[in-house]
């Protein structure tokens, strides 16, 4: 669970004033309006907000996988002393996946369907390790170790799994070349409420373990503030508010966040959670 811990005054990742646009018919749209934020080392740190409001473009945009006709209009985004958007696409290559891994969403869905895990494990792992194939297996076998998959499911494939197994396949691939920093965009929308929650308590346990830090993203503030240390509330492509997830969740600033924990009903009181949700509704 979230820790209320201050961060090192020298972060992993530093995002300054990033814009991204969109090309369209009617020209160029601003989706992310100068953001700036800092992710800590081990920091598990979470982006909320509407539909839409721009948090998954962010996301595309730390490992620069945006095409068009979006493209990165403005801004620095740092992982430790390296400026992102000045590597070239070779350069780039090389630290997806290695450094900075990514949970896409609806990731379960993201597993190449005509391959098997072995092959998915192997083609990650050789690319950026440089490693045998039968030191890559054994990487595979260690990484499902952790997310709780036998070790004989290795050379099966994709459809022989339930929807949470594959969530949890993916979450083992993207930690298996140990990465400073893991992107988890909506990683368990598709899921049921209980395999949801296993998956997360999972992930954040692994990550208490290997000190990996988190990019959080999810419309569910609720879930978010169990999970991370601070959150950025975003709205309309903007940042409106950064705080502890303790500050977010008991004494939020922002007229928006306010809004946002309004609309999010209080199962332990009928009465009272019907009064804040038609007070959000009205606001």
């Amino acid at each position: 669970m979230a820790s209320e811990h201050a961060f090192h005054s020298d972060p992993l990742l530093r995002v300054r004033d990033l814009c991204v646009d969109y090309i369209t018919d009617d020209g160029h749209f601003r989706a992310v309006k100068s953001v700036s934020f800092d992710i800590g080392r081990g920091e598990v740190f979470g982006l909320a907000g509407e539909s839409g409001c721009g948090k998954s473009t962010i996301a595309f945009s730390v490992n620069n996988l945006h095409k068009p006709p979006a493209y990165i209009s403005g801004g620095e985004i740092w992982l430790e002393e390296r400026n992102l958007r000045t590597l070239s696409n070779k350069e780039l290559a090389a630290v997806r996946w290695s450094e900075i891994a990514m949970v896409f969403q609806s990731a379960m869905n993201s597993l190449n369907p005509v391959l098997t895990i072995e092959e998915q494990f192997v083609d990650v792992i050789c690319h950026h390790k440089g490693w045998t194939r039968a030191e890559a297996i054994d990487r595979a076998y260690k990484m499902l170790d952790l997310v709780n998959i036998p070790r004989d499911r290795l050379r099966d494939y994709p459809h022989q799994f339930s929807g949470g197994m594959r969530q949890r396949l993916v979450i083992a691939i993207a930690l298996s070349l140990s990465p400073k920093l893991i992107i988890m965009d909506e990683p368990t929308t598709a899921l049921d409420v209980v395999v949801q929650r296993e998956i997360l308590q999972q992930i954040f346990t692994l990550k208490e373990e290997f000190g990996f830090s988190v990019l959080f993203i999810t419309h569910d503030l609720a879930l978010m503030t169990q999970l991370s240390d601070r959150i950025a509330i975003m709205r309309h492509g903007e940042i409106v508010e950064v705080n502890t997830s303790k500050e977010i969740r008991q004494n939020p600033q922002h007229e928006y966040t306010q809004k946002l924990w309004a609309s999010f009903p209080n199962i332990h009181d009928r009465e009272g959670s019907k009064a804040k949700f038609e007070q959000g509704a009205t606001a």
